[in-house]
């Protein structure tokens, strides 16, 4: 389809090589006739000439008109380039040709050979019949046509067909497989099914394979019949032999193009196979055209698809590994930014199998533990690096393995800050730890290995204690001057009575002030016993009431501008079992921040109720401590609430009142002052009473304490709440 004169050059070849046979077949026909007559023989010679020259010309028309769809597709690929899958590129602008032209085109490739072929045989077959006649016309005194020379004119005519279906088939095939191999490729590249007949290459063989032996058989009869039939006639060796090596060259030129177009598509087929077994891919390789719909053809388009499935599956391994270097290179660059980021921690971290073999430490993690080489750690038991020897509780007890925090997270535990003491040989002191760990689950739950993150807090505690011993002598230091300071001033109040109001005003605001300076001082004092865990709660019986009444009544006088109510809901005034003073010190702290951020003008209400205690377990319970040291708390227990109209907590604080030194207020409109440490320690006193402390707040809309002592006998039942 790449020349110009596709049709002509079809034209040119095929009815070319039939010509040499054509000059000798009128030759065959005289002689089978016995014209003897060199002018019976010129007339017959010109009669032949012109059937021939007429049934070429027909033939030609014919072949031109069914070539028409491929001549068409040839000049639309003149004017728009076709890159075939072969790689056959056509010149042009670039547009696809429409999908009728292309199949029309296909249709004519792969149909003419055979179609065409059958009707050149026939044409032959039937050339001679009106020759035949037309020579007992011409030659009337010739004898009658006998049933031998009948006979042998049958044979000849069935040895033309014969000769000229293989012939014309063999040719066309040959000449016009390579436009059907270049059409196929582009119906392919337009996902067109490649339409035409299709015809078994089995039956094709036989039906051809017949014909070239039925041809020089049947012609060699025909000549022995004719010059049998008959008186001999001269020269009939020489026309033996040239009609002898007629039929002897005949075959093997039908057979050259027979194995031409055949042989053509079974290299193309072996070339990509042995392509793809050299290169060990598929990408780039040429598609196999296909020549002609038979088996042939489907092992061409069978190993089309394959290559195609080949392409495909190359494509997606090369995306899928061009994919998965990205996530390597992806996954390495966030292993060493997680590298990186764990070596800068300050805190150690480790990690371990499932059976408990260490398999990652950080840099911190080699400081803690004085240890060098991290390639030499990896792979050795969790005991082995943590050295038992080195380890020890908060309370100087050593450690176990089972008790390490990393073993016990295996087990399923998760451990939050828990104190460690690390012996440290080097350094020549003790180095404090707060460890957390975490088992490490796969997504079905089960326990792959554990991770542990461990702190040293030295520094903090250092510092903690440093603060611990300023705050204990400071508030030692306070306490004489603030005794003096009240002494004196309550002697001048009860010892003039003649003072001038003012100055009687300024004696009880010293006398205030020493007892806010010394219940600060008290708080100091407490807080350095709690850090020391040296409190000390004692018991005894206590009308509650009556201390609430003192209580409230001590404060209400200092707080003239709010009203402070008691009410009791127990039928009997509760006695508990409580160290006094302590009790006495949290109420008055609850009492002091209910006035501190409450109105003018605001009420603050004191309520006493008695109910069944709650258990342990509840999540406002804080008398866990309490039980372990004192034994089981009586059944029922006194709850007092102090509710204020003040301006509340801010939810996102209420987690964190209780801490030590928290204030809510800081830094706002309401930073009344203060150091933070009363609600700390209402805390722990209520705690250390086995009792439980917590809060109700709304922000702007005041708040609610609550906190619960147990009673020193059981409450009768109309008492309870």
């Amino acid at each position: 389809m790449r020349t110009p004169s596709f049709t002509p050059r079809v034209v040119a070849y095929a009815f070319g090589i039939e010509l040499p046979y054509s000059l000798l077949v009128p030759v065959a026909h005289l002689r089978l006739l016995g014209v003897v007559d060199s002018s019976v023989q010129a007339r017959m010679l010109g009669l032949i000439g012109l059937m021939y020259i007429v049934k070429t010309a027909g033939l030609i028309a014919l072949l031109v008109h069914m070539l028409r769809p491929i001549e068409h597709l040839r000049r639309y690929a003149v004017g728009h380039p076709l890159q075939s899958g072969a790689g056959v590129e056509e010149p042009g602008s670039g547009a696809a040709p429409p999908e009728e032209l292309i199949l029309a085109a296909a249709n004519a490739a792969y149909d003419t050979p055979l179609a065409f072929a059958t009707v050149w045989a026939v044409s032959w077959a039937l050339l001679y019949l009106p020759v035949t006649a037309a020579f007992y016309y011409i030659a009337p005194a010739q004898s009658p046509l006998d049933v031998q020379r009948a006979v042998a004119l049958a044979l000849f005519a069935l040895a033309l067909f014969a000769a000229a279906l293989p012939l014309a088939y063999s040719i066309l095939g040959r000449l016009l497989s390579p436009a059907a191999g270049v059409i196929s490729l582009i119906a392919r590249e337009r996902g067109l099914s490649v339409p035409g007949r299709g015809y078994s290459l089995a039956v094709r063989l036989v039906i051809l394979g017949a014909c070239l032996a039925i041809a020089p058989t049947s012609w060699m009869a025909a000549m022995v019949l004719g010059e049998t039939a008959g008186p001999a006639k001269p020269g009939l060796k020489l026309t033996l032999a040239i009609f002898s090596m007629v039929a002897v060259t005949w075959a093997p030129v039908c057979a050259g193009f027979l194995a031409g177009a055949l042989a053509g598509p079974l290299q193309q087929v072996a070339a990509v196979i042995q392509k793809i077994v050299q290169r060990g891919e598929v990408d780039r390789l040429e598609r196999i055209p296909v020549y002609f719909k038979d088996e042939i053809g489907a092992l061409a388009g069978g190993v089309n698809a394959m290559v195609d499935r080949l392409e495909e599956s190359s494509r997606r391994r090369r995306s899928y590994l061009a994919e998965r270097e990205r996530l390597l290179q992806d996954a390495a660059q966030r292993a060493a930014q997680l590298g990186a980021v764990l070596d800068n921690l300050v805190e150690g971290v480790f990690a371990c199998d499932r059976h408990g073999r260490l398999t990652m430490i950080n840099a911190s993690g080699l400081r803690l533990l004085g240890l060098s080489g991290r390639s030499e750690q990896d792979g050795r038991m969790v005991e082995e690096v943590m050295d038992l020897s080195r380890m020890r509780h908060s309370d100087g007890r050593p450690f176990t393995r089972d008790e390490l925090p990393m073993v016990r997270a295996l087990a399923g535990e998760t451990i939050v800050q828990e104190e460690q003491v690390l012996a440290n040989g080097r350094a020549g002191r003790d180095v404090f730890l707060r460890t957390s760990a975490a088992p490490i689950r796969s997504e079905g739950g089960a326990i792959l290995g554990a991770v542990t993150v461990a702190r040293d807090v030295t520094e903090l505690m250092e510092l903690d204690l440093v603060k611990d011993q300023f705050i204990r002598v400071g508030a030692h230091e306070l306490k004489t001057p603030v005794a003096i300071m009240k002494g004196y001033a309550l002697a001048l109040l009860r010892n003039t009575n003649d003072l001038p109001a003012p100055r009687r005003k300024m004696l009880e605001a010293i006398d205030r002030g020493a007892d806010r300076i010394n219940r600060i001082v008290d708080d100091l004092l407490a807080i350095s016993q709690v850090t020391l865990d040296v409190l000390h709660v004692s018991e005894e019986d206590v009308d509650l009431r009556a201390l609430l009444n003192e209580t409230v009544d001590r404060v209400a006088k200092s707080a003239s501008r709010h009203r402070v109510r008691l009410s009791l809901d127990a039928a009997r005034p509760p006695v508990v079992r409580a160290d006094p003073e302590r009790l006495r010190q949290v109420l008055a702290s609850l009492l002091d921040n209910a006035v501190k951020y409450s109105p003018d003008g605001g009420d603050i209400d004191v309520r006493v109720a008695v109910a069944e205690r709650a258990p342990v377990s509840s999540p406002r319970c804080d008398a866990a401590l309490f039980s372990q040291r004192h034994g089981p708390s009586p059944g029922f227990e006194a709850v007092v609430s102090v509710r204020d109209q003040g301006v509340g907590i801010p939810s996102h604080k209420q987690e964190r009142i209780f801490e030590r030194f928290f204030r809510a207020h800081t830094d706002t409109r309401h930073d009344y002052g203060g150091m933070g440490i009363g609600l700390f320690l209402a805390k722990d006193m209520i705690t250390r009473h086995g009792g439980r402390i917590w809060f109700e707040s709304e922000e702007d809309k005041g708040s609610t304490f609550y906190f619960t002592v147990p009673l020193s006998s059981e409450a009768p039942a109309v008492d309870r709440q």
